[in-house]
């Protein structure tokens, strides 16, 4: 059976769903964007562009089961909204990564990034009484255009070069120079949505100004999709060494003195998004591999401390410190806090130390022994801060002004879906301490298909 005839009829069954929404609004724009959207997909579809093959099939099943964690998780925040347009933002955002991920075309795949751009643009900005939201959406929108006038300038050099688009056939380019200098384009657009140096400083003001939900999204799906362009593409240049270092480094330092959760976050993004480039740099089936073994648990453990959040009380401005005493309040929560954040630090044996050790590893038997130095040291740095947050948690005492500002703030009612989930994620964290090798034996068959 055609691949491509089951993720037509799926992608039918889909709009169907939405144009029958529509209706029921009376909403024709809508219905007229719904239709002209399947017919650009169908277009591409029906001259090979947009494909289905074993890689993309397999990646694409992997894929949306986190695209269903993170949708839902996205849903459960904005319930209270109640507004279409955030849910058909949201959706075109995971229209957008779908495509990078299915495309055999780089200039289609520019058409998904800017998909998701602009998206990301409206969702970011979408508190207009906000002018920490308003500020962040336009550095997005400025940085976002820089990054799309990068890649366009790097895929004109290849039309320079005479060479094809199509990523079967980028790989067997010549050594030109204006072809490296495209690659290097490319790779500094990529930094923009991998929160890679040179392109990182963006990322804590616009998480910062962002809801968490967005926050979900904007870790997370970008950061999937780009990361397995780059692994189709195979890029040997030392460049993505460079950035992958430095933003090893940039990140463990900017977080150390980061009194709010979201910033803390963010910088802690950037040094994590240095460790899975850092293995992707190795160039070979076993660099890959532990790249998606780290990204699969850096997302899961993302999507955990964002549940955290939510069934916090107060997950509006989160301050760390807003953490000390929560033992005494909630001795479940507080071990769930610990857990995670120990993982994420990188503490033997949870599933954080497992992604570091495989990356550090290799780089080791591939004789990085330099940067392999600059990991361990980092890694080492960078836990202080987690530590940190571990012993808020624990060892310090609410002070009276702190209690007064609990008091004042707006609680949130849990879902008991939500402990479901939040569950499932500290159960995986968990789990890979016993035994991580169905994670590994999964992605391994995945690049074993794919080679």
């Amino acid at each position: 059976m055609n691949i491509n005839i089951i993720g037509l009829s799926l992608l039918s069954i889909v709009f169907i769903f939405f144009s029958y929404e529509l209706l029921k609004t009376k909403n024709y724009m809508k219905i007229f964007g719904v239709i002209l959207l399947s017919s650009i997909i169908i277009f591409l579809f029906y001259y090979n562009i947009l494909y289905l093959d074993m890689f993309s099939l397999t990646y694409w099943k992997s894929f949306i089961v986190i695209l269903i964690l993170i949708s839902f998780f996205v849903i459960l925040n904005i319930i209270e909204e109640k507004t279409f347009d955030i849910y058909l933002l949201s959706t075109l955002v995971l229209l957008g990564s779908l495509v990078i991920i299915m495309c055999d075309h780089l200039l289609v795949i520019y058409l998904g990034l800017e998909l998701q751009t602009f998206s990301f643009f409206i969702l970011i900005s979408k508190n207009r009484s906000s002018i920490k939201g308003s500020e962040a959406g336009l550095k997005y929108f400025i940085l976002g255009a820089l990054s799309s006038g990068l890649y366009l300038l790097g895929l004109s050099l290849f039309f320079l070069s005479g060479v094809s688009l199509n990523l079967s056939e980028v790989l067997f380019m010549s050594n030109d120079i204006l072809i490296t200098i495209g690659f290097i384009l490319i790779i500094l657009s990529f930094a923009f949505k991998l929160a890679l140096f040179p392109l990182h400083f963006w990322i804590p003001d616009i998480y910062e100004g962002s809801s968490w939900d967005i926050i979900s999204l904007l870790s997370t799906l970008p950061k999937i999709s780009v990361l397995t362009i780059l692994i189709q593409l195979s890029i040997n240049l030392n460049i993505l060494l460079f950035c992958a270092l430095l933003s090893i480094v940039i990140g463990t330092i900017g977080a150390l003195n980061q009194s709010k959760l979201k910033r803390l976050l963010a910088y802690s993004g950037i040094s994590h998004m240095g460790f899975i480039v850092l293995g992707y740099n190795l160039l070979s089936i076993e660099g890959y591999e532990i790249s998606y073994v780290y990204m699969s648990i850096y997302v899961i453990t993302m999507l955990t401390v964002f549940l955290m959040i939510i069934n916090s009380p107060w997950k509006k401005d989160y301050y760390i410190i807003e953490l000390s005493g929560l033992q005494y309040i909630n001795k479940l929560l507080a071990l769930t806090w610990l857990l995670i954040f120990l993982s994420i630090a990188g503490i033997p044996p949870l599933s954080g130390f497992i992604s570091k050790w495989l990356i550090l590893w290799n780089i080791i038997n591939y004789d990085y022994l330099v940067s392999s130095l600059i990991g361990i040291i980092f890694s080492a740095i960078g836990a202080a801060y987690y530590l940190r947050i571990v012993k808020i948690t624990y060892f310090q005492k609410q002070s009276s002004y702190l209690t007064w500002s609990k008091v004042l703030k707006i609680k949130t009612q849990s879902n008991e879906i939500q402990f479901y989930l939040l569950g499932f994620g500290v159960f995986f964290t968990c789990f890979l301490i016993i035994n991580p090798n169905p994670l590994i034996t999964i992605i391994n068959f995945i690049f074993f298909y794919f080679y």
